[in-house]
């Protein structure tokens, strides 16, 4: 049986920012979303995508990572069961990733508290939030503390590949196709 990864979806989630990470994860790992009410989320470019589970049916013991995407976080800014079960998460220990708003979640769960982190939201919108501790702010692509990966939107391919090297031995191959770098089934043609 192969490891979980366990995806949160919502309506107007950022497809993109996520796709590299799945697609790297698929030949190892089951994929399961799931949203808040069980209801099918329409991404920000108009993907309609159907949740395998509510919040309310995750058993976060089942899986090795939860990854969060970035989207509108007004349809999620006050979803107190989604920071609880991100706050399971963390205190067992498992791995969890988000990518831009994202990075929101795991905040308001109260996670990165003593971690540093990164977010795509300006200092003004993080004050706003209220939910960020400025010093532990630093403005780079990819931050890694403990079991936690943090990521700006437009590190969407360093993202999926740092979710891919928490996960298992890093294989050069398919981090250099994702990168862009190579295509070894390519070149074997040649």
């Amino acid at each position: 049986m192969k490891p979980k990864v366990l995806l949160f979806i919502f309506d107007r989630y950022c497809e993109f920012e996520i796709a590299p990470a799945i697609s790297i994860l698929r030949d190892t790992h089951d994929l399961h979303t799931f949203s808040l009410h069980k209801l099918p989320c329409e991404s920000e470019a108009g993907l309609k995508t159907i949740p395998d589970f509510s919040v309310k049916e995750i058993n976060v013991n089942e899986y090795e990572i939860l990854i969060i995407p970035g989207g509108d976080l007004r349809l999620i800014a006050n979803a107190k069961e989604l920071f609880v079960l991100v706050h399971k998460f963390h205190n067992i220990g498992k791995k969890i990733a988000a990518i831009c708003s994202g990075v929101y979640v795991i905040a308001k769960a109260g996670i990165l508290n003593n971690f540093t982190y990164t977010v795509t939201l300006s200092k003004k919108q993080r004050d706003f939030l209220g939910v960020f501790d400025e010093r532990n702010f630093r403005y780079k692509d990819i931050v890694i503390q403990d079991n936690v990966i943090t990521a700006q939107g437009h590190a969407y391919v360093e993202f999926g590949i740092e979710v891919y090297k928490m996960l298992r031995e890093t294989n050069t191959e398919t981090i250099d196709f994702y990168r862009g770098d190579r295509n070894r089934l390519m070149e074997a043609d040649g």
